[in-house]
C-alpha cells in the first residue's frame, strides 16, 4: 500500500512538473487568412495621394510568412507571434520599383517597428509596445 501512494506521488508530481513547463502554442487565427488594408498609420488616417499602388495591405499566412503591398512595391518575409501577442517581423525583403510620394517610406518604417499585435473589433493593431503605429480593416 505504501509503495503505491509513492508511486501515484511520484505519477503526479512529474504531470504537474511537465505542465508547469510545458508552452502554450500560438493562436495566429485572428491575424491569418485575412488580407488587411490600411486605415492607420501613426495614429492618422493615410493620404492616399502618397501611395500610388493603393493603400499598403499585409497578410500573414499559417506558415508564418508574411507578405503585401507598401503602396507601390510588394514585400515579403516571415514572422512570429506568442501566445501573449509580441511580434517578430523579418527580414522583409521587397520590390525596388520608383514611387514618388512618400508614403511607402513611412509605412515600410512604421511597420519595421512593430513589435505586438492584438486584433479587436475587425481591426488588426500592430503595436510598439502599447502604442498604435499601424491599423488595419479587413480588405
Amino acid at each position: 500500500m505504501k509503495q503505491l501512494i509513492i508511486g501515484c506521488s511520484a505519477f503526479f508530481m512529474v504531470m504537474l512538473t511537465s505542465s508547469c513547463n510545458s508552452t502554450k502554442s500560438v493562436d495566429s487565427a485572428p491575424v491569418t487568412g485575412t488580407e488587411w488594408e490600411l486605415s492607420t498609420i501613426n495614429g492618422s488616417a493615410p493620404i492616399a495621394d502618397e501611395f500610388n499602388n493603393g493603400l499598403p495591405t499585409i497578410n500573414f499566412t499559417t506558415d508564418n510568412k508574411v507578405n503585401g503591398k507598401g503602396g507601390c512595391n510588394g514585400y515579403s518575409g516571415t514572422y512570429t507571434l506568442t501566445d501573449k501577442g509580441a511580434l517578430t517581423l523579418g527580414p522583409l525583403m521587397s520590390t525596388k520599383m520608383f514611387c514618388p510620394g512618400g508614403g511607402e517610406n513611412k509605412y515600410m518604417a512604421a511597420l519595421q517597428k512593430a513589435n505586438t499585435t492584438k486584433v479587436a473589433d475587425g481591426k488588426l493593431m500592430l503595436m510598439n509596445g502599447t502604442e498604435e503605429v499601424l491599423v488595419f480593416t479587413k480588405k
